[in-house]
């Protein structure tokens, strides 16, 4: 029991820390009033420190009913009323900074705008880089058809030249079958005029003997 007492204990200083820093850290403002007194202590009897103007900014350090101690830039601390503080920055602030942003949002404006017309820019060089590598694309596939019945007719033409070769071969070797055969024919030709010739002077040699013998028997009976 006195344990977890001494753990609730403990996570109530750590909240009230945090808080404290979170207060500490916080910057608020005064809100519009002619003057706002500081003052010394909590409530109308303490002696005025300072007088702060609306819109001034104080570091809020502690509050305690309707009095809440601050911190100028200065350094100096004192307490007001907490009514004539607000979270919120002043009207004048608030229009400055509105002011501020409404710049920095027309050059952004005017920088997004400025990068758009670049990437119309580019989109228009793009499509006609697009326009340029369709038609580079084009004339490619032609040449590519072109090609293909190039290759076609090469293929064609080299099977003509095989074929054409082959007949020649062919003829060659048929030529040289008739030159042999027309060889073979001119030997046997001579050959037979040769032996035509040893015919007729055989036959002219057996007509002379017997011519020969006739005369012989004429020329015996004569006698």
């Amino acid at each position: 029991m006195k344990r977890l007492s001494s753990c609730l204990y403990c996570t109530a200083i750590l909240l009230f820390c945090l808080i404290s820093s979170d207060l500490a850290a916080a910057r608020w403002h005064v809100k519009p009033s002619s003057e706002v007194p500081l003052r010394r202590g909590q409530g109308t009897d303490y002696k005025i420190d300072a007088v702060i103007s609306d819109g001034t900014v104080v570091s809020l350090l502690e509050v305690d009913g309707d009095w809440a101690q601050v911190q100028l830039d200065s350094g100096k601390e004192g307490w007001i009323l907490k009514r004539y503080l607000s979270d919120e920055k002043p009207l004048r602030d608030q229009v400055v900074e509105l002011a501020q942003n409404k710049a920095e949002l027309e050059e952004k404006l005017a920088e997004t705008e400025t990068h758009f017309t670049e990437l119309m820019q580019v989109n228009s060089q793009t499509e006609q880089d697009l326009i340029v590598c369709m038609n580079e694309s084009d004339t490619i596939k032609v040449d590519y058809q072109s090609l293909q019945r190039d290759t076609a007719d090469v293929v064609q033409t080299k099977e003509k030249l095989i074929a054409t070769e082959r007949q020649f071969n062919e003829l060659s070797n048929h030529l040289a079958a008739l030159q042999l055969e027309n060889e073979g024919l001119k030997n046997n030709s001579s050959l037979i005029w040769f032996l035509a010739g040893s015919g007729v002077l055989l036959v002219g040699l057996l007509i002379g003997v017997i011519a020969g013998k006739r005369s012989k028997k004429r020329y015996s009976s004569l006698l």
